[in-house]
């Protein structure tokens, strides 16, 4: 072979566009989104009803199904609005239908849906739990912290992700009491709840495409843990 012909192989080799690696299919996907209304969310209620809002349209636009849960929550309540049901068909909240009062019963809302929830979702479906509260538990009166902690195990063996995403409270400890990982305890501050409705689309987004679940990456820049002496919240701690 002449220098010229293999020249001209090289030049056309070089031509060639690189293959790219293919992008992951996005999947179906069930979401239970477990939204704090009690009444220290009241400050910042303009900006979790942008943020929420915001969200939903995200999971409206993707191509593949998604079945929505929606749990708001408060000393008065524990309101399933929304089961399992197509994202297309959950409505925007507004300030009639987001009334935050009351205090956090925080276990007795973890406990009440995903005690339903994980009968309700195939076993082979992407499954993804957000908790999305500004404060601790001090109101419930039905689920204890072990019972929830206990919950929250079961379902990650049946494939379940969860996100704790805090505000204004000590995060890690919190998230922590729950069995959460210390990278899907995201803290944030109260008054830019509707940035971190984004970031979660974004999060949302990496875990139906994606085979491992990184879901601190969407939340970048992340703030420091308030309290690194509570790790120990990985083990469970019987109450």
């Amino acid at each position: 072979m002449g220098l010229s012909t293999t020249y001209q192989k090289a030049v056309a080799t070089m031509d060639r566009p690189a293959q790219q690696q293919p992008t992951p299919a996005a999947q179906p996907l069930y979401v239970t989104l477990i939204f704090d209304e009690s009444g220290s969310m009241q400050s910042c209620k303009g900006a979790a009803l942008a943020g929420f809002n915001h969200y939903l349209a995200t999971l409206k636009r993707e191509p593949v199904e998604t079945r929505f849960t929606l749990t708001l929550f408060n000393a008065g309540k524990t309101d399933v609005r929304y089961w399992a049901v197509p994202v297309s068909a959950v409505q925007d909240l507004d300030v009639e239908t987001y009334r935050p009062q009351d205090g956090t019963p925080l276990y007795d809302a973890i406990g009440r849906t995903l005690s339903l929830a994980r009968q309700e979702a195939p076993a082979e479906a992407k499954k993804l739990c957000v908790i999305l509260t500004d404060g601790e538990e001090n109101a419930s009166q039905a689920y204890t912290r072990r019972q929830v902690f206990e919950l929250i195990k079961h379902c990650e063996k049946q494939g379940w992700a969860f996100l704790y995403l805090g505000a204004d409270h000590d995060v890690w400890a919190a998230g922590g009491d729950l069995g959460i990982a210390g990278d899907s305890r995201i803290s944030f501050c109260r008054r830019t709840v509707d940035r971190t409705f984004e970031q979660l689309g974004e999060a949302t987004a990496q875990y139906r495409c994606g085979e491992e679940f990184q879901a601190a990456d969407a939340f970048r820049p992340n703030e420091p843990p308030l309290s690194t002496g509570s790790q120990s919240g990985d083990q469970e701690r019987l109450s």
